[in-house]
């Protein structure tokens, strides 16, 4: 008899840009901090609750953070994952806030990566040996097979702010690498941006959900009502998701969806507009088939 476990090992991306939570803090109250916490520390023990064997991963990614990993069950004694990644998150917006750069917006590309491997590392399929039952025979290949552990991967991003328009070609190949290991990346988008530009093609690719929380209260509904269970028990749900998506590419100059405009050889990155300089990586371009304008000869007046 085949018997399978189901095992979860879960990544948030938490955005931990002191900008983006201050100018939420500003439109939704004073409170809105708290609210935010509350409702992702729920969610991690939601999904830590559900089976011991579950794996819990969470990043935080900001301008300034080269540690993105604050919380991992697998390595930490205490599964409450509360006090840990409250204090944790506190005192990244805390060294955040005394940064003189006041940019909105934090690169994802990093943390994604990051989690990425994380889960590709814990997700070796492990096999356990049958039940040895001294007092019979011995059970053959025919008669009884081990059971298999099978582990799901899912990623959860709580973005503040879709700007990522320098991280359009990284990210869109990391979408890809998530859609071809079956890793499922849901997006939960915070800003005043209802179709969360780059975010929601990484949802389509994955066979994730976007969903946008006008509100800091709808943060813990849209959570557990819609990205706490398996990817493949979604089905018998209604899909809130937006149904069409828009899969124009983000310019780095500008952070604006485009149709069409200049790509750099170099790195990738969408420009609308032409510039000798590429602003991402700074390498330099010439074209030689601009015509030049012909020379016209000063005629002397008697």
């Amino acid at each position: 008899m085949l018997i399978y476990l189901q095992m979860s090992t879960l990544s948030v991306l938490i955005e931990a840009s002191s900008c983006s939570w201050g100018k939420l803090a500003s439109q939704h109250g004073d409170r809105t901090i708290g609210i935010i916490l509350r409702s992702i520390v729920s969610f991690c023990n939601a999904h830590l609750g559900q089976s011991a064997s579950n794996q819990l991963l969470v990043f935080a990614y900001g301008r300034n953070e080269s540690k993105n990993m604050i919380y991992s069950s697998a390595r930490s004694d205490d599964r409450n994952a509360s006090f840990i990644v409250v204090d944790r998150l506190k005192d990244l917006l805390t060294n955040d806030s005394g940064n003189s750069d006041a940019t909105i917006g934090a690169p994802l590309g990093p943390a994604l990566a990051h989690a990425f491997c994380h889960m590709k590392k814990d997700s070796r399929i492990t096999t356990a040996d049958p039940c040895d039952d001294s007092l019979g025979p011995a059970a053959t290949s025919e008669q009884s097979d081990p059971s298999t552990e099978k582990v799901t991967n899912r990623a959860v991003v709580i973005s503040m702010s879709p700007i990522m328009g320098s991280e359009h070609g990284s990210l869109m190949n990391l979408f890809f690498s998530a859609a071809k290991q079956s890793i499922c990346v849901d997006v939960v988008s915070m800003g005043d941006d209802f179709t969360g530009g780059i975010l929601q093609q990484a949802a389509d690719i994955t066979g994730g959900s976007f969903l946008h929380a006008q509100k800091p209260q709808a943060l813990l509904k849209i959570l557990m009502t819609n990205m706490l269970t398996d990817p493949s028990y979604r089905t018998a749900f209604s899909k809130l998701s937006h149904s069409s998506v828009d899969y124009r590419a983000s310019c780095a100059c500008h952070h604006k969806l485009v149709s069409s405009g200049w790509v750099c050889s170099v790195c990738l990155s969408v420009l609308c507009q032409y510039t000798p300089i590429c602003k991402v990586c700074r390498a330099a371009f010439t074209i030689t088939n601009i015509p030049k304008k012909p020379n016209r000869k000063r005629t002397l007046r008697s």
